[in-house]
C-alpha cells in the first residue's frame, strides 16, 4: 500500500512536476520520478479571455507583469469575465421574472373571464360617439332586437323580422312566421350560427343566420313567447312565456330539454351568460329568479313590492339589473336576496323602465324608458351606489336595447307604443332603430 501525493509547484517557467510515491510504513526509501513541465503558453491560455475583453486584458505594464503572476493574471480576468456573466444572467432573470408575472396575470384574467367574474372598471371612460345612425322598416313598434358581430336584427308587432347589416345600416333581408303574428322575442348565438324568434303565436321558430331559411318550429308552450335567450358560446336556448314557463331548448339535436316552473305571473324578461344559469323576472308576482340548470334548482329574489318587473340583464355571473313599471333600476348580488342598490325615480317622474342592458363584466348599464331619454349607469366599486354617466334623448317608447359583444355599439328598439300593449301611444314618435357607436377610452396612469 502507498500513499499518492501530488506536488505541482509554479514558480516560473522551468518547472518541475514531482510525483513521489512514499511507503504506507516509514521509509528510507523513496521513489522520485521526475517528470519534465512543458512551458505554459499564455497566449494559447489567455486567448478566449481576450477574444472576450480586447486589448485591455492584454495592457497590462511591465512593472504589472513583473509583481502579478502569468497565475494570478488568469485568475484576475476569469474573475471579470464571470462577473459579467452573472450580470447578464440576472438582467435576464429579472426579464423573465416581468414575463412570468405578465402571463401569469393573463391567465388569471382568462380564469376569471371564463367563469364571468372578470370585471373591468370603465366609469366615465364610456363614450357615446356623435355618428348615430337610424334605421327604419318597421310599420309598427319595434318589440325586440338580437345582436352579432356583423348582423343586427329586429322584430315588431307588424310580424316582420328583418336583418340588418351592422356596419352599413343596409336592410338584408326580411322573414314572417307564418302565422304573421306579432314577434315578441329575439335571440342570436354567439358564433353567428341560429336566430331564434318568438310571438303571439306560441311558437319559436330557428333560423339559419347565413340565409335566414327555415330550421326547425319548436312547440311547447301554452302562451305568447316573451322572452328568448342564448346562453353565451353554446346553442342552448331558453324560452319564457305568458304560460309562466321556462322551457329550454337543445338547437344543436333540436330537442326539447325540460320546463322550470315557479313563477305565479308571465315571464316578462331573461338574460344568460357563460355558466348554464337563466335569470327571469316573472312581472306581477314581483320576483326575480336565478335558475341553476345542472343544480336542478332556483333561488329567489324579492326587492320590488308594489310594482310590475319589467325587464332583466346579466352584468356577470354576479351581478345582474332590473328594472319596473314604477321608475325603479335595482342592482342585484347573487349572495342577497335583496337588492344591492336601489334607485327611485331613475328616470323622469311618471316614467315606466321598459327596457335595461348590462355591459358584461363591467360595472355599467344602459336603461330605457318611455319618459324621453336613456340613461348609462356606472356603479360603485363596492356595489352600493350608482350614478348615471350620460343621458340622451330619445322620443318614444324604448321596448329593448341590445349591446355588441366587444362594447363597439348599442342599439335602441324605439316605438309609439309599449311591447305588450297598447296602454299609451305617442303620435309624434316614430318606429324606428337607433344605432349609437360607443368606445372606452384608454386609462391613463396617473
Amino acid at each position: 500500500v502507498v500513499r499518492l501525493f501530488l506536488n505541482i509547484p509554479w514558480r516560473g517557467p522551468e518547472k518541475r512536476s514531482t510525483i513521489m510515491l512514499l511507503p504506507a510504513s516509514s521509509s528510507n526509501t523513496v521513489l522520485t520520478h521526475h517528470l519534465l513541465s512543458t512551458k505554459p503558453d499564455p497566449v494559447s491560455v489567455s486567448s478566449g479571455i481576450n477574444a472576450e475583453y480586447g486589448d485591455d486584458a492584454a495592457s497590462v505594464s511591465d512593472a504589472e507583469s513583473v509583481e502579478e503572476t502569468a497565475q494570478g493574471k488568469r485568475l484576475r480576468l476569469a474573475r471579470q469575465y464571470l462577473d459579467k456573466l452573472e450580470t447578464e444572467q440576472q438582467k435576464t432573470e429579472n426579464d423573465s421574472e416581468i414575463n412570468r408575472d405578465l402571463i401569469a396575470h393573463r391567465l388569471q384574467q382568462d380564469v376569471l373571464a371564463e367563469k364571468g367574474k372578470l370585471e373591468t372598471r370603465v366609469g366615465k371612460r364610456l363614450c357615446v360617439l356623435e355618428n348615430k345612425f337610424t334605421l327604419k322598416g318597421h310599420r309598427l313598434s319595434p318589440t325586440c332586437l338580437a345582436i352579432t358581430d356583423t348582423h343586427l336584427f329586429s322584430g315588431s308587432k307588424d310580424g316582420a323580422i328583418i336583418k340588418w347589416d351592422l356596419s352599413t345600416g343596409k336592410k338584408l333581408s326580411v322573414v314572417k312566421h307564418d302565422s304573421k303574428k306579432q314577434i315578441l322575442a329575439l335571440a342570436a348565438s354567439t358564433d353567428n350560427l341560429y336566430l331564434a324568434s318568438g310571438g303571439q303565436d306560441k311558437m319559436i321558430i330557428l333560423w339559419d343566420i347565413a340565409t335566414m331559411t327555415f330550421v326547425k318550429c319548436f312547440r311547447k308552450h301554452r302562451g305568447a313567447i316573451t322572452a328568448l335567450a342564448f346562453r353565451r358560446n353554446s346553442h342552448l336556448l331558453m324560452s319564457g312565456s305568458v304560460d309562466r314557463s321556462v322551457n329550454l331548448w337543445n338547437c344543436d339535436d333540436k330537442l326539447y330539454i325540460e320546463s322550470l316552473y315557479g313563477h305565479q305571473d308571465m315571464v316578462t324578461g331573461m338574460d344568460s351568460f357563460l355558466q348554464e344559469r337563466v335569470v327571469t323576472v316573472g312581472g306581477h308576482d314581483k320576483t326575480l329568479r336565478l335558475w341553476k340548470i345542472q343544480e336542478e334548482s332556483q333561488l329567489v329574489f324579492n326587492g320590488h313590492k308594489n310594482t310590475v318587473l319589467d325587464c332583466v340583464s346579466m352584468l356577470n355571473e354576479e351581478h345582474f339589473v332590473t328594472g319596473s313599471q314604477d321608475n325603479v333600476l335595482a342592482v342585484w348580488h347573487i349572495k342577497k336576496k335583496k337588492p344591492a342598490i336601489t334607485q327611485l325615480q331613475a328616470h323622469a317622474k311618471g316614467s315606466w323602465i321598459s327596457a335595461v342592458a348590462g355591459l358584461k363584466n363591467t360595472e355599467c348599464f344602459i336603461s330605457g324608458s318611455n319618459g324621453g331619454n336613456v340613461k348609462i349607469w356606472a356603479c360603485a366599486e363596492n356595489y352600493r351606489s350608482m350614478e348615471c354617466i350620460r343621458s340622451i334623448e330619445v322620443t318614444g317608447t324604448v321596448n329593448s336595447i341590445v349591446i355588441s359583444q366587444d362594447n363597439s355599439c348599442f342599439v335602441l328598439g324605439v316605438g309609439q307604443e309599449p311591447k305588450m300593449g297598447r296602454w299609451w301611444s305617442n303620435k309624434s314618435a316614430r318606429n324606428r332603430i337607433l344605432v349609437f357607436p360607443m368606445a372606452i377610452e384608454a386609462e391613463v396612469d396617473r
